[in-house]
């Protein structure tokens, strides 16, 4: 069996105090337990490392020799411990994220603005994708952190940090914009310009149709498109109508782009959530950020 760390500083003190039973007063141990790690290190080494005398113990020859080494072992795994304690206390280096497109450039904006208040030598390596592929990455080791908009499974370490409604968006000068409500039956007879498989919203607007008794195969699907604003900017020069997240929405209907229509019949609420790799690149600057998001 292999020598444990707190051998050695048996061995250590066992050397400094000349006496087994002076280091198991020292070290708050049996002199019992002393004799068994020095026996175990003379096992493994294969070497007698202390002569019994009758004022106590002195190093045999290999003994020095594994005393200069065992003191700069010890000392090295000290440094360790402190670098690593340091890091912990002031973390640096990248977190590697993967994020779709709503926690990704309307959430987590904030949160890093703030963590690096705190925390400026953490950096953040960002890559928007669907959620799919943002939970892909997780398990690949691609990413740190993912924050999506839905759970793949509750396997994962994961905490929420927004919620998140999904609404209609039309053109401003659509009669839906001007009746300013429609029900669900009324997108199933629009132009629906659609999220690409893997997305969020768009697993979350399926589940809701589901639950409804229709079928993404009701609407008339004229385009897939890559993220919301994409789908903003579509809707905005009049290729359909579509069904998106509320925080991106708000920001186009106040610039005029589009006009959000409350559907009577549908009501799609969704929590956004951040989920933590099991094994992260950065240990000690994701454990912080993971922290720092727990605490808001």
């Amino acid at each position: 069996m292999d020598p444990k760390i707190s051998y050695f500083q048996t061995f250590i003190v066992a050397s400094k105090t000349k006496s087994f039973s002076k280091a198991a007063k020292r070290l708050g141990i049996t002199q019992g337990t002393v004799s068994n790690h020095i026996s175990a290190l003379e096992k493994y080494f294969d070497a007698q490392l202390f002569l019994r005398t009758p004022e106590g113990v002195d190093l045999t020859p290999e003994g020095k020799i594994f005393y200069e080494r065992a003191e700069k072992i010890l000392d090295l795994l000290n440094e360790a411990r402190l670098l690593m304690r340091a890091i912990h206390e002031n973390p640096e280096g990248t977190i590697r994220i993967y994020a779709s497109t709503t926690p990704g450039e309307h959430i987590l904006p904030s949160i890093i603005k703030e963590y690096k208040n705190s925390y400026k030598n953490v950096d953040f390596d960002i890559t928007i994708a669907d959620s799919e592929k943002c939970f892909k990455a997780l398990d690949e080791g691609l990413a740190d952190i993912a924050a999506v908009g839905f759970l793949k499974n509750k396997n994962y370490e994961y905490t929420i940090i927004g919620k998140d409604r999904l609404v209609l968006i039309v053109p401003p000068n659509h009669p839906l914009a001007e009746k300013g409500t429609a029900k669900l039956e009324d997108i199933l007879k629009e132009d629906y310009i659609d999220r690409e498989e893997g997305s969020g919203t768009r697993d979350a607007f399926i589940k809701a149709l589901n639950e409804k008794g229709y079928s993404i195969m009701d609407l008339n699907v004229v385009m897939r498109l890559g993220s919301h604003s994409a789908v903003i900017t579509a809707v905005s020069e009049g290729y359909g109508v579509s069904v998106v997240s509320e925080i991106p929405a708000k920001k186009a209907e106040d610039a005029g782009l589009v006009k959000i229509v409350p559907v009577v019949d549908l009501d799609v609420v969704r929590y956004l959530y951040l989920v933590k790799s099991r094994r992260p690149k950065n240990p000690s600057a994701v454990k912080s950020f993971w922290e720092f998001v727990t605490k808001i």
